[in-house]
């Protein structure tokens, strides 16, 4: 038994329950809605959605049940308040865990095979524990993943949706983020708001998408086989003097690769 197997039971009921609500929120999706985020994600071209592999309509998706609508609210807190399910189901602990939902960059720290990865989240500056089979057996660490984490009690899960970013899409991000001053040195990332966070989701997808990772990173269904992801999933670990990949400006040794 390793130490987060205890785990693994509880993560495949919630996941079956989740892979089921994703299905039912999907339906809730507006086409006006499906557009204007295909557009934010350079997904919608000349008048048309445009995929170049499932996992970037698995991208959208995400990204439009989590998108804020003028009222603040996104899809999946408006299922909740127009169809509770009853008050100690899975369904309701699956559901009240996806409205606290958030976007990051994580980078592995740590492998759990067949269970998942330690994680550190580069903006919030904190560490979590990603229960998820497949990936956990086909991980490395110093990988850096964007993706929504949904956070169970005493465990986190993907949204389903994660994306490798390799050294080049890192640099370009936190570029990016230094520009808007929202690097986590100068920005409170635990205090995000909905449509903050949708423009930086935005930003980290729209760049991995262009520097082609848009492959899912690999992963199993509850009782199914492991997915392998259609492109590359793990970025070259970087050398102890080379910049790190996360965009800081210092050193890999002195930044994500300190031992």
């Amino acid at each position: 038994m390793t130490a987060h197997s205890d785990l693994l039971d509880r993560y495949k009921r919630i996941r079956e329950v989740r892979f089921r609500l994703n299905n039912l929120l999907v339906g809730t999706i507006p086409k006006k809605t499906l557009e204007d985020c295909g557009r934010k994600l350079g997904l919608f071209r000349k008048g048309t959605l445009v995929f170049g592999s499932e996992d970037e309509m698995s991208v959208l998706m995400d990204y439009c049940l989590y998108h804020p609508e003028p009222d603040g609210r996104n899809l999946v807190a408006k299922y909740l308040e127009k169809s509770p399910p009853p008050a100690d189901s899975d369904e309701m602990i699956a559901l009240r865990a996806m409205t606290e939902a958030y976007y990051s960059l994580f980078q592995i720290t740590e492998v759990e095979r067949g269970v998942g990865v330690t994680v550190q989240d580069l903006l919030r500056d904190e560490t979590g524990f990603i229960v998820d089979i497949g990936f956990g057996n086909t991980a490395q660490r110093h990988l850096i993943l964007a993706s929504r984490i949904i956070p169970i009690e005493g465990f986190l899960t993907t949204g389903g949706a994660a994306l490798p970013v390799d050294p080049a899409a890192g640099r370009r991000i936190f570029d990016e983020l230094r520009r808007m001053k929202q690097t986590p040195e100068t920005f409170d990332f635990k205090r995000i708001s909905p449509l903050q966070e949708a423009e930086l989701a935005a930003l980290v997808i729209r760049t991995c998408l262009s520097s082609g990772m848009s492959s899912h990173v690999a992963y199993a269904e509850p009782g199914g086989q492991t997915r392998s992801p259609t492109g590359p999933a793990e970025a070259p670990r970087p050398g102890r003097n080379d910049p790190c990949p996360c965009g800081s400006g210092k050193k890999f040794k002195k930044c994500c690769g300190r031992s």
